[in-house]
């Protein structure tokens, strides 16, 4: 008996490999190669990721490098709505553009810099959303100002916001637009020192010559403007105007002339709406026209409920009664004058009423 017997355990075969007599030598043979082939492999798949991280930095230094994130500022798509536009105006913007540092897309404060850049432009009201269209370049919403008179820059024009800017670009004449042309707002030379592109206009004659310009452009029709031609604004004495003191004069072509009266922006109590005195002036131009109501003036008060005509030449024993302005056309000349202070003007005396004399 040998000890194995003696333990009370199976007889170990003598005949049998050593291998196959101990199970744990076997386990311990076989376990050695696997464990070292899977430090192998992680050992390979980091290497892997290190490389695969390594040829990404450097393909984004090559692509920084090749300005591959770069939008080109020269290809610029600008965006705005309706309404006059200086055809200039485009072209300065992209030229201001072109000053900029190269954008790339992937910044996001890139956009902002360029609105900041571009709503200094005299002309830019408002810079909507800067949009990167790469690689083709940007796609800008732009809202210009509204040009709404001219003034005089020495011997040339400039055109003047709706806010009272002076905006960039000369012109030999007042600029037409798709109706007649822009009025003009005469002035002081005082007054004129501070006209330059891109100034406020401060003084009071421009605040009230505006005010004019934008009643003429929201009571006004197109056929209006064409009818008047060019028209100047004087409104120097704006603030005085009195029963014998015109105020606002608008000097048409043909040498005619309109009382307005005081500007708009005043708010003076008494004063007649800025559409009715419109609305009397587009009658007095309706005049004009070739035909059987047709009466050629040189005068019309529009501060008066019934406005006051005065005929070319001046009140003449022969003149024809002048049309009464306050009905909705003026169809013709009307008998006479029933108002005290506006008795006909074919009387003996030839006098024109008080207001137009």
């Amino acid at each position: 008996m040998d000890a194995s017997e003696s333990l009370g355990r199976a007889p170990l075969p003598r005949d049998l490999p050593a291998a196959e007599a101990w199970p744990s030598a076997v386990v311990l043979e076989s376990s050695a190669p696997a464990s070292r082939g899977a430090r192998w492999g992680l050992a390979t798949l980091l290497l892997a990721l290190l490389a695969i991280a390594w040829f990404l930095y450097s393909l984004q230094r090559h692509v920084d490098a090749a300005a591959f994130t770069q939008v080109e500022l020269g290809a610029v798509r600008v965006d705005s709505g309706p309404g006059w536009v200086d055809a200039r105006w485009p072209d300065w913007l992209r030229a201001r553009l072109a000053q900029l540092p190269p954008l790339a897309a992937d910044d996001e404060g890139a956009p902002d810099a360029v609105r900041t850049a571009l709503e200094e432009l005299p002309f830019v009201a408002e810079i909507g959303p800067v949009r990167v269209l790469w690689p083709d370049g940007l796609r800008i919403d732009v809202r210009w100002r509204e040009p709404l008179a001219a003034v005089r820059v020495g011997s040339a024009f400039a055109l003047v916001s709706s806010e009272g800017v002076v905006l960039p670009g000369e012109w030999s004449a007042p600029p037409a637009r798709e109706f007649g042309f822009f009025p003009v707002i005469g002035a002081p030379s005082a007054a004129r020192a501070e006209v330059f592109s891109g100034a406020w206009l401060e003084a009071d004659v421009w605040h009230d010559g505006l005010s004019v310009a934008r009643a003429l452009n929201s009571w006004l029709g197109a056929d209006d403007w064409l009818r008047a031609g060019r028209i100047v604004i004087d409104a120097q004495r704006a603030r005085q105007a009195s029963v014998d003191e015109p105020g606002v004069v608008l000097w048409l072509e043909g040498g005619r002339r309109a009382y307005f009266g005081r500007s708009p922006n005043l708010g003076e109590p008494g004063e007649l709406p800025p559409e009715r005195k419109c609305a009397s002036l587009s009658r007095a131009l309706r005049l004009l026209d070739s035909g059987p109501s047709y009466f050629d003036w040189e005068l019309v008060d529009l501060r008066w409920d019934r406005p006051e005509l005065l005929p070319r030449g001046g009140w003449q024993p022969d003149s024809p009664a002048a049309p009464d302005l306050r009905g909705p056309a003026a169809t013709g000349p009307s008998p006479s004058k029933s108002s005290p202070s506006s008795s006909s003007p074919s009387n003996s005396s030839g006098r024109a009423p008080s207001g137009v004399r």
